[in-house]
């Protein structure tokens, strides 16, 4: 995954949980006086979450899974893994380029690091809108939120049944849990990267260092967009809005 990257902005308190705590905790929501039944505007903003979850794209990860293993391949001198692993990661992002999930923004409309709060932009951006393709995404706890072991642990679950794909589910506890949170979307340019991978596959054997210097720049070419997911009874005030296909 993105473990490095996205543990690069804001941490989010973790707690280890399993299926039976995640319904403890909905128990727990329900007997401390939350709502039974979910409002339609927390439940829209759930399923806000668990759309944009469905959208990324399992081959552009799997590609720069890819590239980044290959680089530390070339690091460790096995050139013939990096070769491989460098071929793998160019046909993963062509699957990519097919699979319908980019989506068109400048550069200087995402976010260069993770953070959970964006500065308002009062002018259009002017940049070239060019192709971004989502890679990975998490949530967060928002961070005018205090963070409680409740709700860690169930922001813990939405992001484990998120990740499994299991979007109704993340979608449910969400909504019993009432958390506010913060929705992180990492994507790169998906042209930008598949030159940078083909010229690691160009220079792999002649040149080790420059393939290593070119996968290194798809690396720090990740970006970052976000939107706010509130619990009942809240309302979006100025809050991102997460990017659009």
């Amino acid at each position: 995954m993105l473990a490095t990257l996205l543990a690069s902005g804001v941490a989010m308190p973790a707690m280890a949980q399993t299926a039976a705590q995640a319904t403890t905790v909905a128990a727990a929501a329900a007997s401390s006086g939350a709502p039974a039944a979910p409002s339609p505007a927390n439940a829209q903003l759930a399923n806000l979450a668990a759309q944009d979850f469905g959208r990324l794209s399992v081959d552009g990860n799997t590609a720069f899974e890819e590239l980044s293993l290959a680089r530390q391949a070339i690091y460790d001198g096995d050139l013939d893994t990096a070769k491989k692993l460098i071929a793998s990661a160019q046909t993963a992002l062509e699957t990519a380029k097919a699979d319908n999930t980019a989506f068109q923004k400048a550069e200087d409309e995402l976010m260069p690091t993770k953070t959970r709060q964006q500065p308002p932009r009062p002018l259009a951006s002017t940049g070239k809108q060019v192709a971004w393709l989502p890679i990975d995404g998490e949530l967060v706890l928002d961070e005018t939120v205090e963070p409680t072991p409740e709700k860690s642990a169930a922001l813990a679950a939405a992001n484990r049944h998120l990740k499994a794909g299991n979007t109704a589910r993340a979608s449910e506890v969400l909504r019993v849990s009432s958390v506010d949170a913060d929705y992180i979307i990492a994507a790169v340019p998906l042209e930008q990267t598949r030159k940078d991978v083909a010229q690691a596959a160009k220079f792999i054997k002649s040149n080790p260092y420059k393939a290593s210097e070119a996968l290194r720049d798809a690396e720090n070419a990740v970006r970052y967009a976000s939107v706010d997911i509130q619990g009942a009874g809240q309302q979006s005030a100025g809050a991102p809005t997460a990017p659009s296909k």
